[in-house]
This record gives C-alpha cells, structure tokens and sequence, in this order.
C-alpha cells in the first residue's frame, strides 16, 4: 500500500504557521520533486508546501473549505510512510492550530477533531476506516 497521505487546509496564517513548525524539525528539498522531504523520529515525510494540491480539489470542495474554515483556504500536502509515522507527525504538527484535514478517504475534519480520533482511536486507519464508521463502531462498544 501507497504512503498514507493528508492534505491540510487552513488560512494562508495557520498554514504560514504549520510550515514553520515543520521546517523547524529539519525539512530538506526533495530532489525528486518540488517539495519538501523530512526525516523525523526514525520516520520520512513527503511535503508540499506551496499549496498547488488545491488545484486537486473540485471548486465546492474549495468552497467548504473556505466556509467551515472562515478564510480562503491554503493547503499543504503531507505524505508519510506508514501509519504509525502519520500519526505521530500529525499529532505533533497540528496541535494548537485549526484548520482541516483531508484524509483523501472520503472525510474532512477539524484538527482538533482529528487529533481526538488519533488519541481515542490509536490504531486508527483512515485509509480503512471512515470517521463516521468509526464513532458508530465506538457506540457499539
């Protein structure tokens, strides 16, 4: 299986934010594209920080986007290779700002949404497991 990825949709503030955060840990050129590489934690990351992915997006995505994140919405893409490692990075990375994650597995969430899943849920495979599957699996416990 592919390297779970995620893409990040925020104001051109939290997104401006996020990438520092991640640049601090150590980001380098990717000489295979125009992103960004990371290794972190024993883990490697993929990122795009220019915001080109939108480009991916239908315009009512976009729209959504900008309407439940009150500003016209930057992305970053992420690209991590495993779940373990997605997990961490993004625990890590997204605390303290808001925004939404594209889990390009049919949900769009808020961070702080998100990062509840990840702690209540730590096995979590979004690739797998769509959210609405997994809070109804949680009522069922």
């Amino acid at each position: 299986m592919s390297w779970p990825s995620v893409v990040l949709l925020a104001s051109t503030q939290e997104c401006a934010a996020i990438e520092t955060k991640v640049r601090s840990l150590g980001t380098e050129e990717d000489p295979l594209s125009e992103g960004d590489f990371l290794h972190w934690n024993g883990n490697s990351y993929a990122l795009d920080f220019s915001g080109d992915v939108l480009s991916d997006f239908e315009p009512e995505e976009i729209e959504e986007a900008r309407r439940r994140t009150g500003a016209e919405p930057h992305a970053i893409y992420v690209s991590c290779q495993s779940m373990d490692a997605a997990r961490m990075f993004l625990s890590y990375v997204l605390r303290g700002f808001s925004g939404l994650i594209d889990t390009d597995y049919g949900d769009v969430i808020e961070f702080a949404e998100f990062l509840d899943l990840i702690e209540k849920y730590p096995q979590w495979d979004w690739r797998r497991t769509e959210v609405a599957e997994l809070l109804g699996q949680a009522g069922d416990a």
